[in-house]
């Protein structure tokens, strides 16, 4: 008898998912805040280290510090992007599953689709990678 019964629609919840879907924003613009300010902490202590009055040891010493605190950066990133991508896998399963009338995910996908040739994430990797490679050449160099 109970397989007869007509199986119900989850109700249709678009102040749910507008709800979920702030929360993402919030959560993407503090994930940038902390980003930017670690990057930049960075790249202060990284400029710092060519002040002439500074012997070689202690100048390479900040720079090792400034590549530290930049990859502690990329990290963090990485961390607060799981979140992220947890809301916005979410949101879209609300839009397959017909649960909103919404549909800023899936129209965020398509946009990102069709605009992005490579993600945010592997630019600052590159240039993590690149940041690192010039702190091990004025190493080499004796800078």
């Amino acid at each position: 008898m109970q397989s007869d019964l007509p199986q119900s629609q989850p109700p249709v919840s678009d102040e749910t998912y507008l709800k979920i879907w702030e929360v993402e924003q919030a959560h993407a613009n503090m994930r940038w805040t902390v980003i930017t300010f670690f990057m930049s902490v960075s790249f202060a202590i990284f400029g710092f280290s060519f002040q002439e009055k500074l012997p070689l040891l202690e100048a390479l010493t900040l720079r090792l510090a400034g590549l530290l605190v930049y990859w502690f950066a990329f990290m963090l990133l990485l961390h607060f992007y799981r979140f992220t991508r947890f809301l916005r896998s979410y949101l879209f399963t609300m839009e397959n599953a017909q649960q909103t009338s919404l549909d800023l995910q899936s129209k965020a996908i398509e946009a990102h689709i069709a605009e992005k040739p490579f993600s945010t994430t592997r630019l600052i990797l590159g240039l993590g990678v690149i940041y690192t490679l010039g702190v091990f050449l004025l190493l080499r160099l004796g800078l």
